[in-house]
């Protein structure tokens, strides 16, 4: 589209006087974008426009080269340049679940300083096709159960599910293979997770990003016919995931009388707590961008077990290789030695060894010198879970009670069982009424993590549910008959008091008479 754009501006003058008319901002302003740039952009997207190539390496998605003048996320259509308001929002909003900040804290002036210095990076924005105009997004229709159903054949006819796979996952046949335009890995969105797409997770939102594509990505733009097959597709995709994420810090463990069989039937109708997956970033063989970013957890358990389901999206079921969280993974900034290993998913919960009478914990990424933690660990290239002790994470033992777990795989989603007896001698016990601190890790094998470099959770908290709750009517009704009875005795007491003043005083006016 650029070039015929190019070539046109040489035959029809036209083009020319149009791109006079593009604002590209004073001399002052441009350079004020620079020094808000040099102070909060450079770091990431260079200096001169191009990334880093050691950033580029590690963050995920890559931070953009603006010297291609290819944005993603446009009002205009595919191609295109972005809008100065397309800018604005890219640099006020951020992009989620990127390293890709919001910077609510510039003023509006600096923010427009800034647009205006990222246009210079590229010539395209003076060019011929300079001036552009944001295309008309119409109003949404509603949404209803027909408008979802048909929105599932448009997602399968559109072969969409070649990416973002069957259940919107982001685990389709091609997605290992997604590359952006500069050969860095890329991910296909995962659909269920409306709180994450970078480009806004309304309908309007989401309407936009099918109308005009993601440039400099693999997601192009699509033009279905007719308008109420876009907007059903737009509905589908809506339908998959809820509002926000609800992020939990504490799971329930429900009392139950039923055998722990290691199935998922033994979870059946408890609702999930689902807690942020974030990137270990603190000890060496730091994970900037793990492949996971969020974990469900349910627990159950009877008088003798305590089983813990864990489940999570993931691209791929990497079941070669194998994986621990005593591995030594390299720096984030250094190659793989031995590019020939490969490593497993692999998952792990942690808990304190023993509960502390205070509220000190151990630390979490596995413990310290000082308070240990226990850890259930599994390597899902195996078929059996191991337990360490950990006392920091170059310092961990592989000891303790025994687990059992099961794990499999369908459609994109992990789901992993552990079970452990609920008391083991010198081992974190599992009373009821308790509130037990607990975290989760897990090891992205398509990523290479292991050791290290991994997803994890801060701490959060289990609490053992009591199994048999004293029903409130016989303490109700004990109360109200001891409130009765004492305002009878209060009433039996003053009447007396007060007869007995009344016969005095009779008896005093009858002497005095």
């Amino acid at each position: 589209m650029r070039i015929l754009a190019c070539m046109m501006a040489l035959v029809i003058p036209v083009f020319s006087v149009a791109a006079q008319n593009v604002d590209l901002g004073t001399d002052e302003q441009r350079e004020a974008g620079r020094v808000v740039y040099e102070a909060k952009c450079a770091h990431c997207h260079g200096s001169d426009g191009v990334p880093r190539p050691t950033v580029a390496s590690v963050f995920r998605p890559a931070p953009r080269n603006f010297t291609t003048g290819t944005f993603k996320f446009r009002t205009t259509a595919s191609g295109e340049l972005p809008t100065d308001e397309d800018i604005r929002n890219s640099i006020r909003n951020g992009m989620p679940y990127t390293a890709m900040p919001p910077w609510p804290s510039l003023s509006n002036a600096d923010v427009t300083n800034l647009m205006y210095h990222i246009k210079t990076f590229s010539s395209d924005f003076s060019g011929p096709f300079g001036e552009v105009t944001a295309l008309e997004m119409p109003s949404p229709p509603s949404m209803t159960d027909e408008s979802i159903a048909r929105g599932r054949e448009v997602y399968e006819t559109n072969q969409c599910s070649d990416c973002h796979g069957n259940r919107g996952l982001g685990d389709g046949p091609s997605a290992p293979t997604l590359e952006d335009r500069w050969g860095y890995p890329i991910r296909a969105a995962d659909m269920t997770k409306r709180w994450t797409f970078r480009g806004g997770g309304t309908r309007e939102d989401i309407y936009q990003t099918f109308t005009t594509g993601l440039d400099g990505s693999p997601m192009p733009s699509f033009e279905i016919s007719p308008t109420e097959d876009q907007w059903a597709l737009v509905d589908y995709v809506y339908s998959l995931s809820r509002d926000e994420p609800n992020y939990a810090t504490m799971v329930t463990a429900h009392a139950t009388t039923r055998t722990m069989d290691l199935s998922q039937e033994s979870f059946a109708d408890i609702e999930p707590a689902y807690f942020p997956v974030v990137g270990q970033i603190i000890e060496p063989g730091r994970a900037f961008f793990p492949g996971v970013n969020g974990v469900d957890v349910r627990a159950v358990y009877n008088d003798e077990h305590i089983s813990i389901m864990l489940q999570w999206h993931d691209m791929a079921a990497e079941t070669s290789g194998s994986n621990a969280p005593d591995l030594i993974a390299p720096g984030a900034l250094d190659a793989d030695s031995d590019s020939t290993l490969v490593f497993s998913d692999a998952v792990a919960i942690q808990f304190p060894t023993v509960l502390s009478a205070g509220t000190e914990m151990p630390y979490f990424i596995f413990g310290d010198r000082k308070l240990s933690t226990d850890i259930w660990f599994a390597d899902l290239a195996g078929s059996g879970a191991r337990h360490y002790v950990g006392k920091g994470a170059s310092n961990m033992s592989e000891e303790g009670p025994e687990l059992d777990v099961s794990a499999s795989f369908q459609e994109g989603e992990w789901t992993v069982i552990f079970r452990r007896a609920r008391n083991e001698e010198a081992h974190i016990a599992f009373e009821e009424g308790t509130f037990v601190p607990i975290a989760f890790s897990i090891w992205d094998g398509f990523s290479r993590e292991r050791g290290n470099k991994r997803g994890l959770t801060s701490w959060a908290y289990l609490y053992m549910d009591v199994a048999v709750k004293e029903s409130p009517v016989l303490p109700m009704m004990a109360y109200g008959f001891a409130t009765l009875l004492l305002g009878l005795v209060v009433t039996f007491v003053t009447r007396k008091k007060v007869h007995g003043a009344r016969a005095s005083s009779d008896d005093k006016r009858g002497e005095e008479a």
